[in-house]
């Protein structure tokens, strides 16, 4: 509430006939005279009180008389004087023994009862905390200001039952005014007012009239009639602070002429009064020079904010600082494209102080100038340096996405290649030995039939080789991508509904949901003898974990790493058991977890990603992974370097398991971008344990049905890395499950129709002619377009747009293309269906060789329906395509 002050005017609206019809009335606020009134009447009182006074202790009671008056703008004060001639023997009196320790006696207390504790004690000893206010005392004491601070609960708890005059509410703030060093008062603040403009103004006059020479000149004769030695003491303490003045003015003096900062005196009228010789060197201007010779020093168009900032001070009355340029030269410390030294305009700092006289009217301007031309310089060199760093990062990641996208597209041709030379190898071998069983009878032809399959099986393992080089190269490019992302801060992770225990169990069977099982984990398991196990601890029913948000391929990516890593590590082992243990948890896990793994210490960059609004605000739950194996084990120091960047657990473990230790390293970054930690215990010949936790919400059901779209696959180099098997081995497993993959006809919507019905956008003749083959011999019929708008004719002649028109399921769409690219284009097609010119919604999915988040956010803004990195295998591939087509089941027109 604000006390304010209305006076109202009511004046008769008289009709025709000279009755009242009306009332017009009118208000005009009154506060400001209001206040002004009761404000004049405390200080004519104080006037009054003062006028007469011929001792101090009639001085005191006289303040107290003036500020009974002011009932409403003073709830209560206390006025403490500080004895000179009393203070040592009073300090002995109260129990303090150090004679110099200044006390404060209470002269006089308005509006409030004497030894109310805590609140007006009849002694402060300054030096001491006993009194709630000594500290704020002994701040005015050295500032000689008005100190204002919030109420001491220890007075508002002593005050709780007082009966507050004025408006009866309670105050909260007080001001403490040091009087000359003579005296204290403590005033309690109206609390319907701010301390400010016109009050503050009442507080400082009265104040003011105090201090009037009144009071000193009775203190000096009260002292002077106590003690004539003390007036000696007095008259000697003067003389010695004079020559002290006198010493510190000419100390003042030598200081401002060798400071490192130009100092004027300037009077209101900007005439320079005084001025040391580095401002006159700076500024260029002496004793005497005034506002009109401050043009010619500086340069043009700098007047205007001299004048402003002059303007400022007089009217605010508050120091001002603002930068100002010379038009003097100086020499930077860089050179020219010539050689010679940069010339360039003198930058100064220059600061304008007010100085006040005894009645607190501005008297004087103190100027201070200080050369800032060497900051300047180097902010701007700073500067440069900043952008050149910015513009080497972006031309750095435009180098990355060049080199990837040039790497993947002959990575993909070479794999799609590989591929094509692998079943055609596969189907030689199998047409010879299906021939040989019928001419065993004939010893010359089986000799030959013999020696051409293991020719064809010797090339079939270079086949092999060839793919799993350039998946490995592919990982390479993966990896480094990245570390570039994370590096930039450009790494992220997407949280959506998805059943946790469902995502580890398909990771852990390497399946996706609705597709048939691609169980290279338990086909590879079972030849090295290697028992895998999942145990699910009782944690996920106690606490019901079934939806929650969490980046299901982020998630599911740490497991695998952590997974394969174990395989690679026990293979050689005598027992060769890997045991996942998955729970779950309402409060964060300790650092030192069940398993007695001490999780990794985070970075010292937060990269917690979970407080973002994606993440909803459902009840926080965490998922814990526990990966035991029985391997080889790590000594102590080894454990140190597993989470280390390029770091493996020994020099040895590269030559003997291959791999370059980032897996570890870009495992403990999703972690902790999820809100977690990751850690690992071992022990050398004992195995290792490696522990991992995320932080989830609980959520509704999702649509996608746990994994369905997970796009997770473990790669085959990773395998082979892992179990150390041969390459034939893991051909013709990938070979067995493509054609078991083209046999099944029981996953409805994603294995029909048998036969698709391909476009390929794409402007790479290579490639064009790779994947038409792949794709052919995959039972696909595949239209060819070189660019964006040939695959908009193609469209046209389709039965997207006419019913009677060619046959279409899906569009594989490159990206960079001439004439047209793959963003224009689908951006024409989604427009066309929004227009009603296409008959159904048209599946595209983009292939592109530009792998970064943004770029395939990018291709899912503009309207793909999916995305296909380069390179690609095109059993996976295949898979992705049925996906899609089985998205729109009933918009597939070639059914």
């Amino acid at each position: 509430m604000e006390e304010a002050f209305f006076d109202w005017k009511f004046c008769a609206l008289i009709g025709a006939a000279g009755e009242v019809v009306g009332c017009h009335g009118t208000t005009l606020e009154s506060t400001r005279y209001v206040f002004a009134e009761r404000q004049s009447t405390a200080i004519l009182e104080l006037g009054q009180q003062l006028s007469g006074c011929t001792n101090v202790e009639d001085f005191w009671i006289g303040v107290v008389c003036g500020l009974d008056v002011a009932e409403q703008d003073v709830p209560f004060a206390l006025l403490y004087s500080v004895p000179y001639a009393s203070s040592r023997n009073n300090s002995i009196n109260s129990g303090h023994t150090n004679s110099s320790i200044q006390f404060c006696k209470l002269e006089g207390i308005v509006a409030l009862s004497r030894g109310i504790p805590g609140v007006a004690p009849e002694e402060i000893f300054l030096d001491c905390d006993d009194y709630c206010l000594a500290p704020y005392l002994r701040q005015a004491a050295e500032e000689l200001e008005p100190v204002v601070v919030s109420m001491p609960e220890v007075m508002q708890s002593a005050l709780k039952d007082y009966t507050w005059r004025g408006s009866g509410t309670p105050s909260t703030t007080v001001v403490i005014y040091p009087i000359k060093g003579m005296a204290y008062l403590i005033l309690a603040l109206n609390p319907h007012r701010h301390f400010e403009g016109q009050y503050q103004d009442f507080i400082d006059i009265f104040t003011q009239r105090i201090m009037r020479p009144q009071l000193s000149s009775l203190i000096l004769r009260q002292e002077l009639d106590k003690s004539g030695i003390l007036m000696r003491n007095e008259a000697i303490a003067r003389a010695k602070l004079s020559y002290d003045l006198s010493e510190s003015e000419k100390k003042l003096a030598k200081y401002s002429t060798r400071a490192p900062v130009g100092i004027a005196i300037l009077d209101l009228d900007g005439i320079c009064l005084a001025a040391n010789a580095l401002w006159q060197e700076l500024i260029r201007l002496g004793p005497g020079d005034g506002p009109s010779t401050w043009n010619t020093a500086l340069e043009v168009n700098e007047l205007e904010a001299v004048m402003g900032a002059w303007q400022r001070v007089l009217t605010e009355k508050e120091h001002v600082a603002i930068d100002i340029t010379m038009s003097r030269k100086w020499t930077a410390p860089d050179l020219d494209e010539a050689g010679n030294p940069q010339m360039t305009s003198t930058f100064l700092m220059l600061t304008l102080y007010p100085d006040f006289d005894e009645t607190g009217d501005l008297a004087t301007i103190m100027s201070c100038v200080s050369d800032v031309s060497q900051t300047k310089w180097s902010e701007v060199k700073l500067r440069q340096k900043m952008e050149q760093a910015i513009e080497m990062k972006k031309q750095q990641e435009k180098f990355i996405d060049m080199t990837s996208h040039e790497m993947r597209n002959p990575l993909s041709a070479l794999i799609g290649c590989a591929d094509e030379i692998a079943r055609c190898l596969d189907d030689c071998y199998k047409t010879l030995r299906d021939i040989s069983r019928f001419d065993q009878y004939i010893p010359q032809i089986k000799t030959v039939f013999e020696t051409s399959l293991g020719l064809l099986d010797e090339a079939g393992e270079a086949a092999g080789t060839i793919i799993y080089c350039a998946l490995h190269q592919k990982r390479i490019v993966d990896d480094i991508l990245t570390l570039s992302k994370l590096d930039a801060s450009l790494l992220d992770v997407a949280p959506s509904p998805s059943r946790p225990v469902d995502l580890v169990r398909g990771a852990f069977k390497s399946n996706y949901a609705d597709l048939p099982t691609v169980a290279v984990f338990d086909a590879e398991c079972k030849r090295s003898h290697m028992k895998l196990e999942l145990i699910e601890q009782p944690s996920l029913c106690s606490h019901d974990v079934q939806w929650v948000l969490v980046d299901p391929g982020r998630f599911v990516q740490v497991l695998l790493n952590l997974l394969t890593n174990s395989i690679k590590f026990t293979r050689a082992a005598d027992t060769r058991h890997i045991t996942v243990f998955m729970g779950a948890s309402l409060q964060k896990p300790s650092i030192l977890n069940e398993f007695g793994v001490q999780y990794v210490e985070l970075g010292k960059t937060n990269l917690d990603r979970t407080n973002d609004p994606r993440w909803g605000n459902g009840e926080v739950l965490y998922l814990s992974i526990a990966v035991h194996d029985t391997g080889k084990g790590l000594s102590e120091k080894e454990v140190k370097n597993l989470f280390a960047l390029f770091t493996q657990a020994s020099p040895k473990t590269y030559t003997k398991y291959g791999g370059s230790g980032l897996g570890l390293f870009i495992s403990r970054q999703l972690v902790e971008m999820q809100g977690g930690e990751i850690g690992a215990k071992s022990y050398a010949g004992q195995g290792s344990t490696f522990c991992f936790y995320v932080k989830t919400r609980r959520s509704n059901p999702g649509t996608d049905h746990g994994i369905a779209n997970l796009q997770v696959m473990v790669r085959e180099d990773t395998l082979r890395e892992a179990y150390g098997c041969s390459e034939a081995r893991i051909r013709s497993h990938s070979l067995a499950s493509r054609r078991s993959l083209k046999a099944e006809h029981s996953a409805p919507h994603i294995l029909s129709p048998l036969t698709l019905y391909v476009l390929v956008v794409e402007d790479n003749l290579v490639n064009q002619k790779v994947i038409r083959k792949q794709l052919v011999n995959e039972d696909c019929v595949v239209y060819i377009a070189n660019h964006g708008k040939e695959a908009l004719d193609v469209l046209d002649r389709s039965i997207f747009s006419m019913s009677s028109g060619d046959k279409l399921d899906l569009i594989l769409m490159d990206i960079e293309m001439p004439i047209m690219n793959g963003i224009e284009c689908v951006k024409i097609i989604r427009e066309m269906e929004a227009d009603g010119k296409l008959l159904s919604h048209v599946p595209i999915i983009a292939v592109t060789a530009n792998a970064r988040p943004e770029q395939v956010r990018t291709y899912y803004n503009a309207g793909m329906d999916d995305v296909i990195v380069k390179p690609y295998r095109i059993q996976d591939m295949i898979l992705q395509l049925r996906a899609v087509v089985g998205r729109f089941p009933g918009q597939n027109l070639t059914q």
